[in-house]
């Protein structure tokens, strides 16, 4: 809902597209450098690609920036994670399909990705957008009701995501070591390569944008796609399963704690 409304009501610029882009081939970079340190003894594991890139963005990254910067400025956070959505359901999901159940790459990655709540909500926005529907939508009975509803669902969506994240946070100390190490990886490997990213690319296209700033610092800091333990329980085993909840409970913590140093530190009341 949140997503729907924000597409509905954003003025598209074409520096846009290029940030989606941009940001897919960044989440697709670190992911490479994952599987090059998935080959270095000290860091070996078959997880560890898949748990360094991607984000969590509709389940975490969208609720975050809402609660903290308002609905209005939700576009800044928004076009960063288009790119992220397509990155995690293009390439990361498929990999990690291929890597640990030996499937090979099919036309239902891309059915997967137009099943996605989030790609619809961003499509179905863009949609209403492009065409003027937004208007109609927003002037006329009964459709102005539906929107209201939309626009409460969205209004309510944030608290309700943080209950059922924190209500099924869940940690193992036995695997406490190899998922600080994930974590700490996961950070060094997301903040160098996306500030690199953003001082060479991004900062051309949205220039002197604080606003912007504060949304690409929120998208950094998000944890690992909460779907991969999914997957992983599918096509791994018990103790990589285990392992990979184990990562996101961390990531979660440790990036909910840094975010609030952040926000005391910008000042926002």
């Amino acid at each position: 809902a949140v997503l729907f409304t924000t597409f509905v009501n954003m003025e598209f610029k074409l520096d846009y597209l290029f940030v989606f882009l941009i940001v897919f081939f960044m989440m697709a970079i670190t992911f490479y450098i994952g599987v090059a340190l998935s080959k270095i003894n000290a860091f070996s594991h078959a997880l560890l690609p898949f748990a360094i890139s991607g984000a969590s963005f509709g389940l975490l990254g969208v609720p975050l920036f809402l609660t903290v910067f308002g609905e209005n400025n939700l576009e800044k956070i928004v076009i960063l994670g288009v790119g992220n959505e397509f990155f995690c359901w293009l390439l990361n999901i498929p990999a990690l399909k291929m890597k640990l159940g030996n499937e090979k790459f099919s036309p239902d990655s891309i059915k997967n990705i137009l099943k996605s709540s989030i790609i619809i909500s961003i499509f179905a926005g863009i949609i209403f957008n492009v065409l003027g529907i937004s208007d109609v939508l927003v002037n006329t009975p009964p459709l102005n009701g539906i929107y209201s509803t939309i626009q409460y669902l969205a209004n309510i969506s944030a608290p309700l995501i943080f209950i059922t994240i924190g209500y099924g946070l869940k940690f193992d100390k036995r695997y406490l070591k190899q998922s600080a190490m994930f974590v700490i990886l996961r950070y060094a490997l997301v903040f160098t390569v996306g500030y690199a990213v953003k001082i060479l690319l991004l900062d051309r296209l949205i220039p002197n944008d604080t606003m912007f700033d504060y949304a690409f610092f929120t998208f950094m800091n998000l944890p690992l796609q909460y779907s991969l333990s999914v997957f992983v329980s599918r096509y791994s085993s018990k103790e990589d399963n285990e392992l990979i909840n184990n990562v996101i409970v961390l990531n979660t913590v440790v990036c909910v704690i840094i975010y609030i140093i952040f926000i005391a530190l910008i000042g926002i009341r």
